[in-house]
């Protein structure tokens, strides 16, 4: 392929504005990502907002201890689990709601039918709002790997659901209604080392667990991926990835909140908010400076020419006004009860309200505004050059898990550059590419790589601190090697 025609692609996809997000150096940090703001604006009531594990045909006030008990999905060789894909809900902590669920693992004893929970392998899922992860997914890492060998099985213990602060979801499988797929622990026997999942001959001895038809939102990440079988008939990341937005509910708040947590990172201009509003209602988002004092960023109005719609329920904003933002400037969302502004309830940041005095008081709550940013950064540094040069990027990586773009109506407002924000590099559109210049003949080889995507897959880890990417999304033609432009 010609040199020419790969600057024609490159050309193409900068017309067209393919929007990425870029794994690095950025503008922002907390925001929601496009892909979990686009989950939500389709489905805002998660079809699994109502399957917690803690709920499920127990008392709210009783822990619980499963124990996964369906011969197909257990350990068949020795080897050693890494992370844990969790499809959880999470909620602030309180004087009541403190208690954190388990990952546990059990052995086989001389007897088949019973098994005995090694207490060292016992993983208390201690998560809160500060491990929140902006695209809903969640990896937890345990402070150590955890060897297993063959014949072990996997279980979770839940505290009781108003103790709470992680909550385990569960799924019922299309044709699995009548395959039993997870124990319960009797009630009275929750505290026994060894619990006997399957009745012997005539019921004698009786099992000690209740037999359940549902799948509980955990799969373990193990070094020899052939030692544990899938979970599901499809792939368990695929699946728990997709279920971020499921989880969760949506709901209308009225109040006015600060999220110290959803924050700029770098000097820069607002281009566009990408915002899930219905018709009529009008939040003003500002934006909280570091000096305590508040500017009117947008009032979103869906009526208003610099309005697009994406979908029904979600539209993307072009700001005619230069809003500036610089590091350490932070989300404040107003709302009332006419003008209310859409948040997905749980999984989120740390929420706050604003005292009198300025002082900033932290909510019982932990929603996450559905609302994402872009942001042109003004601290970059430009320099033309002749066509004889070439293009480098520093950026390391660019998100590939989700392949669904923004339409191309997101373009900041009155420009016909796309930038990357990078700490070496800026490509603009047509007439001219902007870089640091390095000269064609100081590399003898060149290649394009051109990737579309959106979101990045969050790993979330105890005493993480925010699980948020930081990605700032940003209208860029996608360079990930060298191209050489005659």
């Amino acid at each position: 392929m010609s040199f020419y025609l790969l600057f024609v692609i490159l050309l193409y996809f900068m017309i067209n504005g393919i929007l990425l997000e870029v794994n690095g150096v950025s503008c922002t940090e907390g925001f929601m990502d496009y892909s979990l703001l686009q989950g939500k604006a389709v489905i805002p009531h998660g079809n699994l907002r109502n399957n917690i594990l803690s709920n499920y045909e127990n008392r709210l006030d009783v822990a619980t201890r499963r124990i996964i008990i369906d011969d197909d999905i257990k350990f068949t060789c020795d080897t050693v689990i890494t992370e844990i894909l969790i499809g959880v809900d999470i909620r602030t902590v309180d004087g009541i709601r403190n208690l954190y669920p388990r990952f546990e693992v059990w052995a086989p004893t001389n007897d088949d039918d019973v098994y005995t929970r090694l207490i060292g392998m016992s993983v208390e899922i201690r998560l809160t709002p500060d491990n929140f992860t902006t695209n809903g997914q969640y990896r937890f890492t345990p402070p150590t790997p955890l060897s297993v060998s063959s014949g072990y099985r996997i279980g979770v213990y839940q505290p009781p659901d108003d103790r709470s602060v992680v909550r385990f979801h569960y799924i019922d499988l299309p044709g699995m209604d009548d395959k039993d797929r997870t124990g319960k622990v009797q009630t009275n026997l929750i505290n026994n080392s060894d619990i006997r999942i399957k009745s012997g001959s005539m019921m004698k001895p009786p099992r000690q667990v209740d037999h359940e038809d549902v799948t509980i939102l955990i799969h373990p990440i193990v070094q020899n991926t052939g030692c544990f079988p899938q979970f599901v008939p499809d792939v368990p990341e695929s699946l728990i990835n997709s279920l971020s937005y499921s989880i969760t509910d949506s709901y209308y708040v009225d109040d006015t909140r600060i999220f110290p947590d959803i924050r700029f990172t770098c000097h820069g201009i607002i281009t566009n908010w990408i915002v899930y509003v219905p018709d009529q209602v009008m939040p003003v988002i500002k934006i909280r400076h570091s000096n305590n004092l508040t500017t009117t960023a947008a009032t979103l109005n869906t009526s208003a020419s610099n309005a697009v719609s994406i979908t029904s329920l979600l539209y993307n904003f072009t700001m005619s006004n230069e809003i500036t933002v610089q590091p350490g400037d932070m989300l404040m969302i107003e709302s009332d009860n006419t003008n209310q502004m859409f948040y997905q309830k749980y999984n989120g940041p740390h929420n706050y309200r604003l005292a009198d005095n300025n002082e900033l008081i932290a909510l019982d709550t932990n929603d996450y505004p559905l609302i994402l940013v872009v942001v042109e950064p003004t601290s970059v540094a430009t320099t033309g050059t002749s066509s004889n040069y070439i293009t480098t990027s520093t950026t390391s990586s660019i998100a590939t898990s989700d392949t669904t773009s923004l339409p191309s109506v997101m373009k900041p407002p009155s420009s016909s550059s796309m930038t990357r924000y990078s700490t070496t590099t800026t490509v603009s559109a047509v007439p001219t590419i902007t870089t640091a210049a390095v000269p064609t003949d100081s590399i003898p080889t060149a290649s394009i790589s051109i990737t579309s995507s959106l979101s990045t897959t969050m790993t979330s880890t105890p005493g993480q601190g925010n699980a948020g990417n930081g990605a700032s999304i940003i209208l860029i033609a996608a360079i990930s090697a060298v191209i050489v432009l005659l």
